[in-house]
């Protein structure tokens, strides 16, 4: 037997001769090879026949000399029917040529001639068996390739379109959660602006002061380069700073430390401590409360609750020290003189009372917050009535509604929204129709009826 692997698969061999004692001969020869499945054609029109009924034939051995159709003719034929199946002639001398010939135009892949020697036909047959069994596997391997190619191909594009969903999904929670926290921190914002207006509800004196405080102390930040959330955090104190003065007795409110003494003036700085106690409530608002505390502390020390000086006085604190006290001092000089003056006389207080650091931000941020008190000829004062407002108007007062809410402070310049949201206001809770704007660069219109 021959030296060669026998393949692992059952292989069909097909032996094709006229003479019926020729293929018993072989079939007999080939009986002990348990690897060979054995089909017998006594034509070659019977061999074509059998293959196209079983194209998984693998060995062709065929006669070269039979009636009808030689075996070289029979092998090219069944060439096109089982292009993979390896194909050997049995040939007699005559008939070498002719076979020599079907080699080299590559029908067959080798010939014996007869008689054949037994050792060498099973040893052709079992090389012929082995090249059709790697030619097999090859294409077995090939097909498994490309099959889990394919099913990587599809497993990437489902993973990709899984990642690309879950990505969609995350995306979607993650914008979902964006518009709940910016609801939130709408929300939070305003209800500290609700706080501030019940503040100034209480303080009839002061009616828009956390506001303007608010808004100068969120400017003063902005020019200091502070962190959005510490902004936010001042603009925060700013609005709530005097939220202990609810309590307060109605003969304290509208007074400063310097016209008060013994339990007037213990009571009047407690507001601070009452303010910080009840905003410390809200956990998140503790550091808000730690500003309310401190914004009576003089950078000398000289203030209260706790005597702190310079700067183990908080930042915000400070800031809000600074422009709590311009703000208040405002209101003591006429309206067209009012930003400088005020300015000027906190002059003595830099240093002393306010951090003198913060005298460059806060005179810049005052000029700008209160820049429509510094009132040019080009810029003409008029009243007009609700349905009368255009955009770029400028609130020249503080505009309540009709019960007394706040709604625009003044300094505010009128947007559609602003202009809408008076209006609308107007026809729930009406105020005095005629308001007082500032025109710059036009005509006054005339107010209506």
């Amino acid at each position: 037997m021959s030296d060669i692997d026998t393949p692992e698969n059952e292989v069909k061999i097909l032996l094709v001769d006229d003479e019926v004692n020729i293929t018993k001969a072989l079939r007999r020869l080939l009986m002990d090879v348990d690897e060979y499945d054995v089909h017998i054609a006594n034509s070659g029109q019977e061999g074509l026949e059998l293959l196209a009924e079983e194209p998984d034939v693998g060995v062709i051995v065929s006669d070269q000399r039979m009636p009808e159709m030689t075996g070289v003719e029979f092998l090219q034929q069944a060439r096109k029917l089982v292009p993979d199946a390896v194909r050997i002639l049995l040939t007699g001398y005559a008939d070498i040529e002719a076979s020599i010939a079907a080699i080299n135009e590559g029908a067959v892949f080798r010939y014996l001639t007869k008689p054949w020697d037994d050792e060498k036909l099973l040893a052709a047959i079992a090389e012929a068996a082995h090249n059709y069994w790697l030619v097999a596997e090859n294409k077995r391997l090939n097909a498994l390739v490309f099959k889990q190619k394919e099913e990587l191909e599809q497993w990437n594009d489902r993973l990709k379109q899984r990642v690309l969903d879950q990505t969609g999904q995350i995306r979607a929670k993650g914008d979902a959660l964006a518009r709940t926290n910016q609801q939130l921190r709408n929300s939070f914002n305003a209800t500290i602006e609700a706080l501030a207006g019940l503040i100034e509800m209480r303080d009839h004196a002061a009616p828009s002061h956390s506001r303007n405080v608010a808004e100068l102390v969120t400017v003063v930040a902005a020019g200091l380069k502070l962190e959005d959330a510490e902004k936010m955090r001042l603009r925060s104190a700013g609005l709530l700073h005097d939220i202990g003065k609810i309590a307060m007795s109605d003969q304290l409110l509208g007074k400063l430390p310097g016209e008060l003494e013994g339990k007037n003036l213990h009571e009047y700085q407690n507001h601070v401590v009452r303010g910080q106690a009840a905003i410390s409530m809200v956990p998140e608002l503790d550091e808000i409360g730690i500003l309310i505390r401190h914004h009576h502390e003089y950078f000398d020390g000289s203030g209260f609750p706790d005597q702190l000086a310079g700067e183990s006085i908080p930042l915000g604190a400070r800031i809000i020290c600074a422009a709590d006290m311009f703000e208040r001092r405002l209101a003591q000089f006429p309206k067209s003189e009012a930003l400088t003056s005020a300015l000027a006389s906190l002059k003595e207080e830099w240093g002393k009372t306010l951090d003198p650091g913060l005298r460059h931000p806060l005179e810049k941020g005052a000029k700008k917050v209160y820049s429509y008190l510094n009132i040019s000829s080009k810029v003409r004062e008029c009243k007009v009535s609700p349905k009368g407002l255009e955009p770029g108007m400028q609130l020249q007062h503080d505009l309540f509604s009709g019960t007394g809410v706040l709604l625009l402070k003044q300094g505010t310049v009128f947007d559609e929204n602003a202009i809408a949201a008076v209006q609308r206001c107007f026809m729930i809770d009406p105020f005095e129709q005629e308001i007082a704007v500032l025109l710059r660069n036009a005509e006054a219109p005339e107010v209506e009826a």
